[in-house]
Protein backbone atom coordinates (compact mmCIF):
# COMPACT_ATOMS: atom_id res chain seq x y z
CA UNK A 1 0.00 0.00 0.00
CA UNK A 2 3.17 2.40 0.61
CA UNK A 3 4.86 1.48 -2.51
CA UNK A 4 1.22 2.21 -4.24
CA UNK A 5 0.92 5.73 -2.40
CA UNK A 6 4.59 6.89 -3.05
CA UNK A 7 4.16 5.65 -7.06
CA UNK A 8 0.60 7.52 -7.61
CA UNK A 9 1.85 10.22 -6.18
CA UNK A 10 5.30 10.59 -7.77
CA UNK A 11 6.89 10.93 -4.22
CA UNK A 12 10.57 11.09 -5.37
CA UNK A 13 9.86 14.02 -7.49
CA UNK A 14 7.34 15.60 -5.03
CA UNK A 15 10.20 15.37 -2.76
CA UNK A 16 12.69 16.98 -5.01
CA UNK A 17 10.27 19.92 -5.77
CA UNK A 18 9.98 20.33 -1.97
CA UNK A 19 13.67 20.50 -1.55
CA UNK A 20 13.84 24.10 -3.27
CA UNK A 21 11.86 25.54 -0.71
CA UNK A 22 13.97 24.46 1.90
CA UNK A 23 16.99 25.49 0.32
CA UNK A 24 15.45 28.85 -0.43
CA UNK A 25 14.71 28.87 3.29
CA UNK A 26 18.17 28.17 4.07
CA UNK A 27 19.63 30.60 1.55
CA UNK A 28 17.47 33.95 3.43
CA UNK A 29 18.43 32.47 6.87
CA UNK A 30 14.65 31.76 7.85
CA UNK A 31 14.65 31.83 11.97
CA UNK A 32 10.93 30.60 12.55
CA UNK A 33 11.57 26.78 11.94
CA UNK A 34 8.02 25.45 12.59
CA UNK A 35 6.54 27.75 10.26
CA UNK A 36 8.63 26.57 7.71
CA UNK A 37 7.95 23.18 8.54
CA UNK A 38 4.39 23.14 8.70
CA UNK A 39 4.83 25.26 5.11
CA UNK A 40 7.17 22.90 3.81
CA UNK A 41 4.54 19.79 4.91
CA UNK A 42 2.08 22.18 2.83
CA UNK A 43 4.68 21.66 -0.22
CA UNK A 44 4.97 18.68 -0.12
CA UNK A 45 1.06 17.45 0.26
CA UNK A 46 0.28 19.45 -2.53
CA UNK A 47 2.59 18.40 -4.68
CA UNK A 48 1.93 14.69 -4.05
CA UNK A 49 -1.78 15.68 -4.74
CA UNK A 50 -1.33 17.32 -8.13
CA UNK A 51 1.00 14.64 -9.28
CA UNK A 52 -1.36 12.18 -8.44
CA UNK A 53 -4.25 14.41 -10.27
CA UNK A 54 -1.78 14.46 -13.32
CA UNK A 55 -1.95 10.53 -12.88
CA UNK A 56 -5.46 10.51 -13.17
CA UNK A 57 -5.75 13.19 -15.64
CA UNK A 58 -3.16 11.24 -18.38
CA UNK A 59 -4.07 7.78 -17.26
CA UNK A 60 -4.97 7.08 -20.96
CA UNK A 61 -1.62 8.29 -22.41
CA UNK A 62 0.13 6.57 -19.89
CA UNK A 63 -1.10 3.12 -21.20
CA UNK A 64 0.52 3.76 -24.30
CA UNK A 65 3.83 4.53 -22.87
CA UNK A 66 6.68 2.07 -22.28
CA UNK A 67 7.93 4.56 -19.41
CA UNK A 68 4.42 4.79 -17.42
CA UNK A 69 2.74 1.93 -18.89
CA UNK A 70 3.25 0.43 -15.61
CA UNK A 71 2.08 3.56 -13.32
CA UNK A 72 -0.86 2.57 -10.58
CA UNK A 73 -3.81 3.23 -12.66
CA UNK A 74 -2.73 1.57 -16.39
CA UNK A 75 -1.65 -1.41 -14.39
CA UNK A 76 -4.98 -1.85 -12.74
CA UNK A 77 -3.51 -1.81 -9.31
CA UNK A 78 -5.85 1.01 -8.27
CA UNK A 79 -8.97 2.70 -9.98
CA UNK A 80 -9.25 6.32 -11.37
CA UNK A 81 -11.54 7.44 -8.69
CA UNK A 82 -9.46 6.07 -6.13
CA UNK A 83 -6.54 7.92 -7.44
CA UNK A 84 -9.04 11.48 -7.97
CA UNK A 85 -10.56 10.90 -4.02
CA UNK A 86 -6.47 10.94 -2.52
CA UNK A 87 -5.39 13.92 -4.82
CA UNK A 88 -8.14 16.02 -3.67
CA UNK A 89 -7.93 14.92 -0.06
CA UNK A 90 -4.00 15.80 -0.40
CA UNK A 91 -4.82 19.37 -2.62
CA UNK A 92 -7.10 20.39 0.06
CA UNK A 93 -5.21 19.34 3.26
CA UNK A 94 -2.48 21.59 1.52
CA UNK A 95 -4.03 24.40 1.04
CA UNK A 96 -5.62 24.28 4.48
CA UNK A 97 -2.12 24.11 5.91
CA UNK A 98 -0.21 27.15 3.83
CA UNK A 99 -3.22 29.52 4.31
CA UNK A 100 -3.01 28.94 8.41
CA UNK A 101 0.53 29.31 7.59
CA UNK A 102 1.46 32.45 5.38
CA UNK A 103 -2.14 33.66 5.14
CA UNK A 104 -3.62 34.64 1.20
CA UNK A 105 -0.80 35.12 -0.50
CA UNK A 106 0.15 31.46 0.15
CA UNK A 107 -3.28 30.45 -1.04
CA UNK A 108 -3.18 32.30 -3.80
CA UNK A 109 0.35 30.81 -4.80
CA UNK A 110 -0.83 27.58 -3.54
CA UNK A 111 -4.34 27.86 -6.02
CA UNK A 112 -2.37 28.53 -8.94
CA UNK A 113 -0.44 25.65 -8.87
CA UNK A 114 -3.31 22.86 -9.76
CA UNK A 115 -5.25 25.52 -12.00
CA UNK A 116 -1.96 26.54 -13.89
CA UNK A 117 -0.48 22.56 -13.69
CA UNK A 118 -3.50 20.01 -14.10
CA UNK A 119 -5.64 22.64 -15.63
CA UNK A 120 -3.73 24.82 -18.43
CA UNK A 121 -0.29 22.78 -18.74
CA UNK A 122 -1.91 19.35 -18.83
CA UNK A 123 -4.36 20.37 -21.57
CA UNK A 124 -1.99 22.21 -24.04
CA UNK A 125 0.46 19.57 -23.72
CA UNK A 126 -0.81 17.07 -25.82
CA UNK A 127 -1.10 19.90 -28.36
CA UNK A 128 2.33 21.66 -28.17
CA UNK A 129 5.56 21.24 -27.31
CA UNK A 130 6.36 24.20 -25.88
CA UNK A 131 4.15 24.19 -22.88
CA UNK A 132 7.28 24.03 -20.79
CA UNK A 133 7.82 27.64 -21.36
CA UNK A 134 4.58 28.87 -19.30
CA UNK A 135 5.01 25.42 -17.40
CA UNK A 136 8.16 26.76 -16.27
CA UNK A 137 6.03 29.14 -13.88
CA UNK A 138 5.61 26.57 -11.25
CA UNK A 139 9.38 25.81 -11.01
CA UNK A 140 8.97 29.02 -8.80
CA UNK A 141 6.68 28.48 -6.51
CA UNK A 142 8.29 26.06 -3.93
CA UNK A 143 10.98 28.73 -3.93
CA UNK A 144 8.44 31.21 -3.35
CA UNK A 145 7.35 29.42 -0.16
CA UNK A 146 10.54 29.01 1.23
CA UNK A 147 11.38 32.49 0.87
CA UNK A 148 7.94 33.92 2.64
CA UNK A 149 8.40 31.07 5.16
CA UNK A 150 11.36 32.90 6.36
CA UNK A 151 9.82 36.30 6.44
CA UNK A 152 10.87 37.93 3.11
CA UNK A 153 8.97 39.51 0.64
CA UNK A 154 8.40 38.62 -2.90
CA UNK A 155 9.35 41.93 -4.77
CA UNK A 156 13.01 41.89 -3.27
CA UNK A 157 15.46 41.86 -6.16
CA UNK A 158 16.97 38.57 -4.71
CA UNK A 159 13.74 36.55 -4.82
CA UNK A 160 13.32 37.92 -8.24
CA UNK A 161 16.73 36.98 -9.15
CA UNK A 162 15.98 33.44 -7.43
CA UNK A 163 12.59 32.95 -9.04
CA UNK A 164 14.15 33.96 -13.14
CA UNK A 165 16.79 31.37 -12.22
CA UNK A 166 14.08 28.59 -11.47
CA UNK A 167 11.81 29.63 -13.91
CA UNK A 168 14.38 29.51 -16.95
CA UNK A 169 15.95 25.83 -15.68
CA UNK A 170 12.48 24.60 -16.11
CA UNK A 171 12.43 24.70 -19.94
CA UNK A 172 16.00 23.16 -21.23
CA UNK A 173 15.47 20.87 -17.72
CA UNK A 174 11.96 19.57 -19.38
CA UNK A 175 13.09 19.40 -22.55
CA UNK A 176 15.92 17.29 -21.79
CA UNK A 177 13.41 14.76 -20.23
CA UNK A 178 11.28 15.00 -23.34
CA UNK A 179 14.29 14.39 -25.34
CA UNK A 180 15.71 11.32 -23.27
CA UNK A 181 12.04 9.76 -23.69
CA UNK A 182 11.56 11.11 -26.78
CA UNK A 183 9.81 8.32 -28.75
CA UNK A 184 7.80 7.13 -25.91
CA UNK A 185 6.21 10.41 -25.65
CA UNK A 186 5.44 10.17 -29.46
CA UNK A 187 3.38 6.87 -28.84
CA UNK A 188 1.50 8.28 -25.74
CA UNK A 189 0.38 11.30 -28.22
CA UNK A 190 3.09 14.10 -27.31
CA UNK A 191 4.18 16.46 -29.55
CA UNK A 192 8.12 17.13 -29.24
CA UNK A 193 10.77 20.03 -29.77
CA UNK A 194 12.82 17.56 -31.87
CA UNK A 195 9.73 16.08 -33.67
CA UNK A 196 8.47 19.81 -34.57
CA UNK A 197 11.47 21.92 -34.68
CA UNK A 198 13.36 19.12 -36.42
CA UNK A 199 16.66 17.88 -34.61
CA UNK A 200 19.37 20.54 -35.30
CA UNK A 201 16.79 23.38 -34.77
CA UNK A 202 15.82 22.11 -31.12
CA UNK A 203 19.71 21.77 -30.20
CA UNK A 204 19.92 25.25 -31.07
CA UNK A 205 16.66 26.71 -29.35
CA UNK A 206 17.94 23.99 -26.08
CA UNK A 207 21.66 25.68 -26.62
CA UNK A 208 19.66 29.04 -26.38
CA UNK A 209 18.01 28.24 -23.14
CA UNK A 210 20.76 26.24 -21.52
CA UNK A 211 23.07 29.46 -21.65
CA UNK A 212 19.79 31.59 -20.01
CA UNK A 213 19.64 29.63 -17.12
CA UNK A 214 23.78 29.77 -16.86
CA UNK A 215 23.58 33.57 -17.24
CA UNK A 216 20.45 33.49 -14.41
CA UNK A 217 22.89 31.96 -12.37
CA UNK A 218 25.49 34.66 -13.27
CA UNK A 219 22.77 37.15 -12.50
CA UNK A 220 21.64 35.23 -9.07
CA UNK A 221 25.43 35.78 -8.24
CA UNK A 222 25.19 39.48 -8.40
CA UNK A 223 22.46 40.13 -6.84
CA UNK A 224 23.53 38.25 -3.95
CA UNK A 225 26.56 39.57 -3.96
CA UNK A 226 28.83 36.83 -3.21
CA UNK A 227 31.67 37.94 -1.27
CA UNK A 228 33.42 34.81 -0.42
CA UNK A 229 36.45 34.47 -2.71
CA UNK A 230 35.98 30.24 -2.25
CA UNK A 231 32.15 30.50 -2.94
CA UNK A 232 32.79 32.75 -6.14
CA UNK A 233 35.71 30.58 -7.51
CA UNK A 234 33.24 27.59 -7.12
CA UNK A 235 29.97 29.66 -8.50
CA UNK A 236 32.58 30.84 -11.51
CA UNK A 237 34.28 27.17 -12.26
CA UNK A 238 30.44 25.71 -12.16
CA UNK A 239 29.58 27.80 -14.76
CA UNK A 240 32.52 27.37 -16.97
CA UNK A 241 31.44 23.99 -17.06
CA UNK A 242 28.22 24.16 -17.37
CA UNK A 243 29.46 26.34 -20.62
CA UNK A 244 31.52 23.41 -21.70
CA UNK A 245 29.01 20.83 -21.46
CA UNK A 246 26.70 23.54 -23.30
CA UNK A 247 28.42 23.60 -26.87
CA UNK A 248 28.13 19.34 -26.91
CA UNK A 249 24.83 20.03 -27.42
CA UNK A 250 25.31 21.70 -30.99
CA UNK A 251 28.74 19.70 -31.72
CA UNK A 252 26.93 16.09 -30.92
CA UNK A 253 23.47 14.44 -31.89
CA UNK A 254 21.22 14.22 -28.81
CA UNK A 255 20.71 10.63 -28.67
CA UNK A 256 18.70 9.94 -25.52
CA UNK A 257 21.50 8.33 -23.48
CA UNK A 258 23.60 12.25 -23.93
CA UNK A 259 19.81 13.67 -23.09
CA UNK A 260 20.00 12.09 -20.00
CA UNK A 261 23.55 13.28 -19.01
CA UNK A 262 22.38 17.03 -20.07
CA UNK A 263 19.29 16.34 -17.74
CA UNK A 264 21.72 15.52 -14.41
CA UNK A 265 24.08 18.19 -15.51
CA UNK A 266 21.37 20.84 -15.86
CA UNK A 267 19.57 19.79 -12.73
CA UNK A 268 23.32 19.80 -10.87
CA UNK A 269 23.80 23.00 -11.58
CA UNK A 270 20.68 24.38 -10.55
CA UNK A 271 21.30 22.96 -7.24
CA UNK A 272 24.99 23.44 -7.03
CA UNK A 273 24.57 27.56 -7.64
CA UNK A 274 22.03 27.17 -4.46
CA UNK A 275 23.77 25.30 -2.51
CA UNK A 276 26.83 27.60 -3.21
CA UNK A 277 24.86 30.53 -2.68
CA UNK A 278 23.79 29.64 0.78
CA UNK A 279 27.15 28.46 1.80
CA UNK A 280 28.10 32.24 0.54
CA UNK A 281 25.82 33.82 3.76
CA UNK A 282 27.34 31.53 6.53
Amino acid sequence: MIRLFLEVTKFRLSAAVTLSAVLTFILVRGENVMQMAWSLLAVLLLALGVSALNQYQERDSDAKMARTKRRPIPSGRITPLQVLALSMALILIAMFLIHNELGNLGLILFLFVPLWYNGLYTYLKPHSAFTVVPGGLLGVIPPAIGWLAAGRSLAEPEFLALGLLFFIWQVPHFWLLMAKHDEDYRKGGFPTASEVLGDEAFRRVLFVWWTFTILCGIFAMLIFRVHNPTVIALLIGLDLTAVFFGTKILSEPLTPSRAGALFHKINFFLLATVILLSIDGV
